[in-house]
């Protein structure tokens, strides 16, 4: 059986929109040092952490193993502290701007973001001008 290229790129589109219906994941952390700490992660590698009035912006994590063979994952934020993440053990440690200590931290809460479509704004032909 032969499939047309149409119809493989319309299954492929409507795989990709249906399969895409989050926009963020969210996981709030208790940690000793900085309290609640809420950290999201988007796609295109793009992670957040906001605690207090505070908002520090990362790019992408890098994967690695203990000697043990344990897996983790390392966020480094613009202002220098480190995310380290366990995903078997779902554990969460944060290692702050020029501190060798880790903040264990202990997860309150995670959820996802649902995907906000905005409406579009197009200014009246009159208004264009102004």
């Amino acid at each position: 059986m032969r499939v047309s290229p149409s119809l493989l790129a319309v299954s492929l589109g409507l795989l990709l929109t249906t399969s895409c219906a989050h926009a963020a994941s969210t996981v709030e952390l208790q940690c000793a040092t900085r309290g609640e700490v809420q950290i999201s992660s988007f796609k295109y590698k793009l992670t957040t952490m906001k605690w207090d009035d505070r908002f520090q912006i990362a790019s992408g994590s890098s994967r690695h193993e203990t000697p043990e063979g344990k897996r983790y994952e390392v966020t480094h934020f613009r202002n220098g502290d480190d995310l380290v993440y366990f995903p078997d053990e779902a554990r969460y440690y944060l290692f702050y701007a020029g501190k060798d200590k880790a903040d264990n931290c202990s997860v309150k809460e995670s959820w996802t973001l649902p995907v906000v479509n905005l409406p579009r704004y197009e200014k009246a032909p009159q208004d264009a001008l102004s």
